[in-house]
């Protein structure tokens, strides 16, 4: 028997001993409370079994987190929703998923549609994919064949949009030259890649304007990341070496006042007009500070339409609800991670959010 396997069969071995103490705790326990029966065939037995453990089960939540500390720690797992690298590096499940035909299809035939409807309302679509972590982060991937094959996705979709006639930005050139572009233990990406990102959009021609924005940096923000609730606690966490995520958020501030607001008023101070961004947590976190990355480097304003745990396509679908033509932006910045063109259930959703329900959410991230 080598020694992982040996780790495997310790670890439940402990959970379960553990469970048949605590459980014999319970019922024989001082304070016991046994469910009552008059409810057989209502779901009331069961429903009263729920309640008895999670009120009166002795240390539940504290040997949860203590087993799924000593997994990661021993065996490198952890519970289903995340996926386990090297180098303390977490990857979402969702990127763990093999690429099909069905899932991308319907994407970009809702991405066509989208640009399709505001090319008819006079704004132009421009897409900004978001590489995988897996792709990005291949070195510290589970999964090194799967890297490929989503950074194959990411080259097809831009192949497929510029085919059609729509712009996009190949956000992958800017994000890979960074030394860490997105976070070890999120899903999402750093401040410096979101601000990459921006710079390579304002590099496109058109897109620049004439109003001055300067970077008001706030406090440090320190948090454990979205995948570490697969694993274990956020206390338990740095004992396992996965320590709390650190990012500095800032705010683009308009320059000058007084005088120059006077101006402006009059509308001789050179205001550019605004642009419009829909996307997912990526744009709507203010962690990273990706909407006023976008106001420094374009020299206008943003105007974020962007939402969270809804995925890319909601957000744009009531975007484009409510939006008026005679006042929305000439040009609208749509970010789509690509993990969203893998996802199994996205043809199924699109048609159900198009009868008036919602795509399913992003499952907490």
């Amino acid at each position: 028997m080598t020694h992982h396997l040996a780790l495997k069969l310790v670890l439940p071995t402990a959970f379960f001993g553990y469970a048949a103490a605590a459980n014999m705790a319970l019922v024989l326990g001082p304070t016991a409370a046994l469910p009552r029966f008059a409810g057989m065939g209502q779901q009331a037995v069961t429903q009263e079994i729920d309640t008895l453990y999670r009120e009166n089960l002795p240390h539940r939540d504290l040997a949860i987190r203590l087993i799924g500390a000593a997994r990661y720690a021993l065996l490198n797992e952890g519970r289903p929703g995340v996926a386990v690298g090297t180098g303390g590096v977490l990857f979402t499940d969702e990127e763990m998923r093999q690429p099909t035909q069905a899932p991308y299809a319907a994407a970009l035939a809702e991405i066509t549609r989208t640009a399709e409807t505001l090319r008819t309302g006079g704004a132009e679509l421009i897409v900004a994919p978001l590489p995988a972590k897996l792709d990005l982060m291949a070195a510290q991937s589970p999964d090194r064949a799967l890297s490929e094959e989503l950074r194959d996705v990411y080259d097809r979709l831009r192949a497929d949009l510029a085919g059609r006639g729509i712009a996009v930005i190949d956000t992958r050139a800017a994000l890979a030259a960074l030394q860490q572009p997105f976070l070890a233990t999120d899903t999402h990406w750093t401040p410096e890649g979101a601000r990459a990102v921006a710079a390579l959009i304002a590099a496109r021609p058109g897109l620049g304007g004439s109003d001055e924005f300067e970077a008001a940096p706030g406090s440090e923000v320190r948090f454990a990341g979205d995948l570490v609730s697969y694993i274990t606690s956020e206390e338990f966490a740095p004992l396992v070496g996965l320590t709390a995520e650190r990012v500095i958020r800032y705010e683009a501030r308009p320059v000058g006042s007084g005088q120059a607001a006077v101006l402006d008023l009059f509308g001789d101070a050179g205001a550019g007009e605004s642009l419009d961004l829909v996307g997912t947590s990526y744009s709507a976190n203010p962690n990273w500070s990706f909407a006023e990355a976008l106001k420094l480097e374009l020299h206008r304003d943003v105007i974020n339409h962007a939402a969270e745990g809804q995925g890319p396509f909601v957000p744009m679908r009531d975007y484009l609800q409510a939006r008026a033509p005679e006042e929305g932006a000439a040009t609208v910045l749509w970010e789509i991670p690509v993990r969203y063109l893998i996802d199994p259930d996205l043809p199924g959703a699109l048609v159900a959010a198009g009868d008036g329900a919602h795509v399913p959410e992003e499952g907490g991230r």
